[in-house]
């Protein structure tokens, strides 16, 4: 009996090899080989990105305890373990640049320069949240003075938004740049297709942002997709796809430089950096004892950004460890300090329930204002 074969050659295949993840520091920090890759970060800007870490790590933590106290108002979303990601994204931004960020994004809002009473206004509901307590604690938005674009709460959509606002930019010659952030969930949604496919199609001014901490809530990576690097993903929308070290500051400087000068160019990248979510995904969450082994967390832990960091700071003696000790006091300080004058601020009237809904406020909004 003739046998017939089946397979296809491997010329009329589409194979795309997975990138390795780049990385500059180790453990210890000490710096790799790849140190001398790509663009340097001067001794200047390096001490302006470890004291936003110091800062979003303090913050994150004094958040969390409030929330547990009952002084922050909606659910909570730690972001312990991002710092290094946000830091060195916002490292390669101009001020004019824009940023669409996602809910985990809280060392950017400060190297943006949102300031500290402002963010904690927002956690308390207090008047001087921009947003007047209409939004959840962690969905940024009314933040236009930081270039910030508002958030999106359906996972991944910030992606369309990013792509449309970028393409406005080329469309009124700015020579600005989108940032745009999602998490690794957030690459299983119609958000991340369509937005990658606009930008790949029209050439956007915008650098996207994948921060795979390993769960989607609580769903693992594995269990989403395929394809071990998320940065693979890039080839399907004519785009380049990168992955990095998300816990290495200086990986995540040297590869967010080049994304972000290649958007300026009107050529879009899709970045992928790879880091842990050492909390829980919100405080309405219990990975320890529900998805996740404490060994694992364990393991991660000996990657942590601001650990090595330091590390690498001192042994190249841009600070001692008394000047690590000094910034890690002031930033609690000024991280309490914030919060004690936001609290003191009055709440947000029940009124702001209806202003800005319609163009006029109708007799039926009326009605509920009175009753509340």
């Amino acid at each position: 009996m003739l046998e017939i074969s089946l397979e296809i050659p491997t010329q009329f295949k589409t194979e795309v090899k997975e990138p390795q993840v780049f990385r500059v520091l180790g453990q210890d920090g000490s710096p790799l080989e790849t140190y001398e890759v790509g663009y340097k970060p001067s001794e200047g800007e390096l001490a302006k990105a470890y004291r936003w870490m110091v800062l979003g790590r303090v913050l994150d933590r004094y958040a969390l305890m409030y929330h547990r106290m009952g002084k922050v108002k909606s659910t909570y979303g730690p972001h312990e373990g991002h710092e290094a990601a946000d830091a060195g994204t916002a490292l390669a931004l101009r001020p004019e640049d824009w940023v669409a960020p996602y809910y985990r994004n809280l060392t950017l809002l400060i190297a943006r320069g949102v300031p500290l009473e402002v963010i904690w206004a927002k956690f308390f509901a207090k008047l001087g949240d921009p947003d007047k307590g209409r939004n959840l604690t962690i969905e940024w938005g009314g933040f236009k003075q930081w270039r910030i674009l508002s958030i999106g709460a359906p996972i991944g959509h910030q992606y369309i938004y990013a792509a449309g606002f970028a393409y406005a930019l080329k469309y009124l010659k700015k020579k600005e740049v989108v940032a745009a952030y999602i998490g690794d969930g957030g690459t299983s949604t119609n958000g991340f297709h369509t937005g990658l496919n606009f930008a790949g199609v029209f050439k956007v001014p915008a650098a996207f942002f994948i921060y795979n901490n390993q769960y989607a809530i609580s769903v693992p990576v594995s269990i989403q997709t395929a394809v071990s690097r998320l940065s693979t993903k890039a080839a399907a929308y004519g785009l380049v796809g990168v992955s990095a070290d998300g816990m290495d500051l200086l990986a995540v400087v040297k590869t967010a430089m080049w994304a972000v000068e290649k958007a300026r160019r009107g050529e879009p990248t899709l970045v992928e950096y790879v880091m842990y979510r050492f909390g829980p995904h919100t405080t309405a969450d219990d990975p320890l004892t529900k998805y996740r082994d404490p060994k694992e967390v364990e393991e991660y832990r000996r990657w942590d950004p601001l650990a090595r960091l330091e590390k690498f700071l001192i042994r190249q003696g841009i600070y001692s460890e008394g000047d690590v000790k000094t910034i890690w006091e002031e930033a609690e300080r000024e991280v309490k300090e914030a919060a004690k004058e936001a609290e003191a601020l009055p709440d947000v009237p029940a009124e702001e329930l209806i202003n800005d809904v319609y163009s006029f406020v109708p007799k039926s909004l009326r009605e509920w204002l009175e009753w509340l």
